[in-house]
């Protein structure tokens, strides 16, 4: 959160414009709406091991569809959280990185993972 809308935030707070849970749970759901988009977390989990062009992490995630694919991708890169390198190797290619901003996710998708192979069973 910017320090703009943390102070927006906490003076809402205090004029009684929001709640204290309403303010706490905004950040948490914002977050929690982009992971919880289609196929989201496994994106970018995947390329926590490194960059990828579109046809490797399409091999890696194989159940996703290519329109799937795209629209995360470039939800991704409008947020700022991965980058788009356009590669000319004889055939343009476009490959795939976590920007800082993406990778700093990392704690919390391994948190979450270490959470579901403790809590959830295979098959929910």
């Amino acid at each position: 959160m910017s320090s703009s809308s943390a102070a927006r935030r906490d003076a809402e707070l205090e004029n009684g414009g929001l709640d204290a849970c309403e303010a706490l749970s905004e950040p948490l759901s914002r977050v929690m709406v982009l992971l919880g988009r289609r196929w989201a977390g496994v994106v970018l989990s995947t390329l926590l091991h490194g960059p990828a062009y579109f046809n490797e992490l399409k091999r890696r995630i194989p159940a996703i569809s290519d329109r799937v694919l795209n629209d995360r991708l470039i939800e991704f890169a409008e947020l700022g959280l991965v980058t788009r390198t356009i590669v000319d190797q004889g055939r343009v290619r476009v490959q795939y990185a976590l920007t800082d901003h993406g990778a700093a996710l990392r704690p919390a998708i391994t948190e979450l993972t270490r959470w579901a192979e403790e809590h959830l069973s295979p098959d929910e």
